[in-house]
């Protein structure tokens, strides 16, 4: 891949199959076990009966999020949408804007979406049943691997945590291959990504495991979503599981509008 003139080098990362690591594969079991204690970032296969619905939804949710970036910032949606603290709710950063929706409040039904949201009301559901499902699988399988506690298993809105699905919107303001976003890990346990631009890199390391200033591009696999161990569950698992270094780069191609959904398992806030 080419950006800006200059050959991108393109990152392999393994793809595990959902379907397989639900009905207990070992195979594909010991797949996610050994990409989560080397890279740490791995694609998942979503196309299956349980979560087939996500590919009709996701457009939806997508066209229906522009719709609500689109409003002006001042408008009553945007400013009741508007919260403290965390990220949750509607927030306006430098260069992009973001509106989280609190996965616990939202299944307890305290949650009040703005009214651009709400005839989707049963798609946004379906979607933050599957990325949940999902990711609590991935980590259902990490945890009997490498025998440690992850308390958020138990799946229990009524304990606080800030887990939360994230739409993104970013005007196009940015050429093609900026960093948009510097190198980082992500806290938390672990986070889910919508992966249909090239936007992710990870660095190369050397032959004595040092990170280096050159990077490698993390292409879009078909029907998967990217998953990458976070800081809090690299933690737990005393550094055998990795927690990714990367970064977000502008897409190849002229300026555009970027859209973004992510689905963030934050930890329990006891």
């Amino acid at each position: 891949m080419t950006i800006n003139g200059s050959q991108e080098k393109m990152a392999s990362l393994a793809v595990v199959d959902y379907e397989a690591l639900a009905n207990k594969d070992a195979s594909e079991i010991q797949k996610l076990v050994d990409v989560c204690k080397t890279v740490g970032m791995f694609y998942l296969d979503l196309r299956g009966p349980r979560t087939n619905a996500i590919f009709e939804d996701m457009p939806v949710i997508f066209k229906t999020g522009n719709q609500f970036f689109d409003l002006p910032r001042d408008s009553e949606e945007k400013t009741q949408s508007l919260r403290e603290g965390m990220e949750r709710g509607y927030h306006v950063g430098k260069g992009f804007e973001y509106y989280e929706i609190a996965r616990d409040e939202y299944q307890l039904g305290k949650w009040v979406l703005p009214a651009t949201f709400e005839p989707q009301k049963e798609r946004i559901t379906r979607t933050i049943t599957a990325f949940n499902n999902a990711v609590q699988t991935v980590l259902t399988e990490l945890r009997a691997a490498v025998d440690i506690k992850i308390p958020e298993l138990s799946d229990d809105p009524t304990v606080p945590s800030d887990t939360a699905l994230k739409l993104v919107y970013k005007p196009p303001i940015h050429d093609a291959g900026k960093v948009i976003h510097p190198w980082h890990t992500d806290f938390g346990l672990a986070t889910l990504l919508w992966y249909d631009e090239v936007t992710t890199q990870i660095p190369i390391y050397d032959e004595k495991g040092n990170q280096t200033e050159d990077w490698e591009t993390v292409p879009v696999v078909e029907g998967s979503v990217l998953i990458n161990v976070a800081d809090e569950l690299s933690a737990k698992s005393g550094g055998r599981l990795h927690s990714t270094v990367h970064r977000v780069v502008a897409p190849p191609g002229e300026k555009r509008v970027r859209n973004g959904i992510i689905y963030l398992l934050r930890p329990y806030k006891v």
